[in-house]
Order: C-alpha cells, then sequence, then structure tokens
C-alpha cells in the first residue's frame, strides 16, 4: 500500500465516509477554500492509479468509492509512525502523547480502557 499526499488524505477522508461520491459531492464536502472540480479529479485519478479507490461509469460521469478500508491505512500509517519515530515501540509513543498532551491520571485511565475493551 502506496503512502498519501496530505491532499490526496483529504480526498480519502471524505470518501472513507460515505459509499459512493461523485466528484461534485467531494468538492462540495471539502473545507474553504474548496479546490477546483478539476483539481479533485485529478487526485481521484492519482488514488485509483494507487489502488485506494475506484470508479463506476453512471451516466456521462463517473461515481468513487473506497477500494481500501480506513482501518487498513491506519493501520499502516501508525506502523510507519511507530517505526520511523518511536523505534517499533507502542510504550514510548504512548510515553510521547502522554507528555506532550499532558493527560492528567484520569484521562491514562479512560484510554486504557478503552484500549481493553477494544480487544
Amino acid at each position: 500500500m502506496k503512502d498519501l499526499t496530505k491532499a490526496e488524505e483529504q480526498v480519502m477522508q471524505i470518501v472513507w465516509e460515505h459509499d459512493q461520491l461523485f466528484i461534485k459531492e467531494i468538492v462540495d464536502k471539502m473545507p474553504e477554500p474548496k479546490p477546483a472540480y478539476n483539481t479533485v479529479g485529478t487526485f481521484l485519478k492519482i488514488l485509483e492509479s494507487k489502488g485506494f479507490v475506484t470508479r463506476t461509469k453512471v451516466g456521462n460521469t463517473f461515481s468513487y468509492s473506497s477500494a481500501i478500508e480506513k482501518k487498513a491505512y491506519t493501520r499502516k500509517s501508525m506502523n510507519g509512525l511507530l517505526s520511523n519515530y518511536f523505534e517499533g515501540s507502542a510504550e514510548k509513543l504512548f510515553s510521547f502523547m502522554v507528555q506532550e498532551k499532558k493527560l492528567n491520571m484520569e484521562q491514562v485511565e479512560d484510554l486504557m480502557k478503552k484500549l481493553k475493551d477494544d480487544e
């Protein structure tokens, strides 16, 4: 699985939230200042070539759907983050997050509970 640029990831976040979208719908859901229709179309072509989206012909246009689950991309990104910045250690990542976000004990305990519930 290839990496996404920030702009590609912004488009994918919208695609992941919906089953099928037309370019105009994606543009409408983008934050201001909205990119041009053609710009989003170019990103979708790139995303299709990277295997992130599929397109289906509908009349004179195409609808776009996710070809890769958000969870799979998140897993890949997090593994890269761990490897590149925290020597593969989830404990170092967690320690960094606690220190940088200045989490209190109640917040840490809530996070630990959520992690246990997800197992």
